[in-house]
């Protein structure tokens, strides 16, 4: 099958996920920390791209999973609109919360993600 066929599979299943985690999670503590859920996916995201950039080798699974899979599954753009919402409602502190565990959580889980997939690669 070609590669870029495995990306469109893969990109697919990994937005399903997004959805079914970022609305479980919402259902869960939307009330105290309005969209946990997107953050939950990205933070997740980075972790994950992390280990599997330092796990995966073959150029055709590597594509599949970095692309597809976790393309499809992590919210970029969905954190943008989130974000953007809660400025524009005024709601600095979570602003500043949201935008601060994003970028620094995302950092960190990435490089946990690269320290775990070392590990594993041996």
């Amino acid at each position: 099958m070609p590669t870029w066929l495995w990306v469109f599979l893969a990109g697919g299943t990994g937005a399903v996920a997004r959805y079914l985690l970022s609305s479980f999670i919402d259902g869960v503590v939307a009330s105290r920390f309005p969209h946990a859920g997107v953050l939950l996916v990205n933070l997740l995201g980075c972790l994950l791209i992390g280990v599997f950039s330092a796990w995966l080798t073959d150029t055709t699974t590597r594509a599949a999973v970095l692309t597809g899979l976790l393309g499809g599954f992590t919210t970029y753009s969905a954190f943008a609109l989130v974000t953007h919402d809660l400025v524009t409602s005024g709601r600095w502190s979570l602003f500043v919360a949201q935008v601060t565990i994003h970028l620094l959580g995302g950092l960190a889980c990435a490089a946990l993600g690269l320290w775990i997939g070392r590990l594993l690669r041996g």
